[in-house]
């Protein structure tokens, strides 16, 4: 038995996701739609089945006692069911099972239930498992194709070479009429960030009126996509609504409004992807505030605009690309980065409105409040990490103090601002 004390000689592990188009042949569309909807039953009957336990007998049917009834299901159902990959198949009951563990962990947390509900389709399908089972191989003159169990060799454009690594999980998804291939590998994980003080750090401070501004004071005009396709999007919607329910012409309409989404969807996810690239070239750490997106999101006049930046998207992208390169991301407290002082650690009294897009100090200091947010979001940063310049604000030492006249409330009862969503 090896000593759990000794470090291991295996190298540590990370995962990598690369997405490729398909185009699959009229023969192979018609397997994986078929597929699908055997996925959706499976879906519909499991999530039945253990409504109906607990509602007759009080009693809950497990993942495991599931996947023994789909083994004798498909020995009976070979042309239904049993068409589909057998790992496929008790994937698709592991993501209800995980719907359930996160619904009683919602309700022990007092969050949204949401409670686990039927499907109307099912739009993809996962490998998850590298046995062989998915893996690409070579097509005629120097083509690729991605074989599929059970579904056959399926045409993929590799615009780029793979990681060097095996594929740990492959999921194919349809959005629209278009098909993609989504290959994650497992790869050896990079180095570790220097223990020495960044050279080439980065705060960033999100928001509407500036997509982004960079502590360097770089700014970033938001592309409003979404904004720009409303009037196209809208004449699509129109056509749909007065197309007869059920019709041909009705489908080809629906065709039409998903090709538009998918445009605005790849048009934002490709400036996301360019956009964060650079501040990783450029940058060894990238500090954000740690905004809370879904709670901003219920704010009716700004939720559109929200949305449209994709301050999710740009986060999530940066992280990433930062772990690859050894660089660093930091997330730092959202509250009080525009109402302090970057240079003295003041705070503004009376503290700064929402219309006024400038930031004077007492101390001197004058400059756009966004600047001096993005500045405040470096600051924390820069505190939090090893090797950091070790200085704060006093704004991360003490709390703010109370003004008279004004009521504190607790983090979990105070509203959400429109000064906090549009900083």
């Amino acid at each position: 038995m090896r000593d759990s004390s000794m470090p291991s000689l295996l190298p540590s592990r990370m995962y990598q996701p690369n997405k490729y188009r398909l185009y699959p042949f009229p023969n192979h569309e018609r397997e994986l739609l078929a597929q699908m909807g055997e996925l959706r039953f499976l879906w519909n009957h499991a999530l039945e089945q253990r409504q109906e336990a607990w509602r007759k007998e009080r009693k809950s049917h497990s993942y495991v006692s599931q996947c023994r009834d789909l083994t004798r299901w498909r020995a009976y159902d070979k042309g239904g069911i049993g068409r589909v990959y057998g790992h496929v198949a008790q994937e698709m009951l592991a993501r209800l099972d995980d719907g359930f563990k996160h619904f009683f962990r919602r309700v022990k947390e007092g969050g949204r239930p949401g409670f686990p509900r039927f499907k109307r389709e099912v739009t993809s399908l996962t490998y998850p498992d590298s046995n062989g089972s998915a893996a690409i191989v070579r097509g005629r003159n120097g083509t690729h194709r991605l074989h599929l169990s059970m579904i056959g060799d399926v045409p993929i454009k590799v615009h780029r070479a793979p990681p060097d690594g095996r594929i740990k999980t492959c999921t194919v998804e349809r959005e629209g009429d278009r098909w993609f291939a989504v290959l994650t590998y497992e790869v050896a994980d990079p180095a570790l960030p220097a223990p020495t003080a960044s050279e080439s750090p980065v705060g960033v401070d999100l928001g509407l009126s500036h997509l982004a501004m960079l502590s360097t004071g770089e700014t970033v005009e938001p592309p409003k996509f979404l904004r720009a396709s409303e009037l196209r999007l809208a004449r699509a919607q129109r056509t749909v609504s007065r197309r007869k329910k059920g019709s041909h012409n009705r489908e080809k309409a629906k065709l039409r409004v998903s090709r538009c989404h998918a445009k605005v969807r790849d048009q934002r996810r490709d400036f996301a992807h360019k956009l964060t690239t650079g501040w990783a070239r450029r940058h060894d750490l990238i500090a954000f505030e740690d905004l809370s997106v879904p709670e901003m999101l219920g704010n009716h006049h700004l939720s559109k605009s929200i949305s449209d930046a994709g301050w999710g998207m740009l986060r999530q992208m940066a992280a990433y690309k930062e772990a690859r390169r050894s660089g660093r991301y930091v997330e730092v407290p959202a509250k009080g980065t525009t109402q302090t002082c970057s240079k003295c650690g003041r705070l503004a009294d009376p503290p700064l409105p929402l219309h006024d897009r400038t930031y004077s100090c007492p101390c001197g200091l004058r400059l756009d409040r966004d600047l001096n947010a993005a500045r405040n979001v470096l600051a924390r940063a820069l505190a939090k990490i090893p090797g950091g310049t070790g200085e704060s604000t006093p704004v991360e030492t003490r709390p703010p103090p109370h003004r008279k006249g004004r009521r504190v409330r607790s983090s979990k009862q105070e509203p959400l601002s429109d000064s906090a969503v549009a900083r």
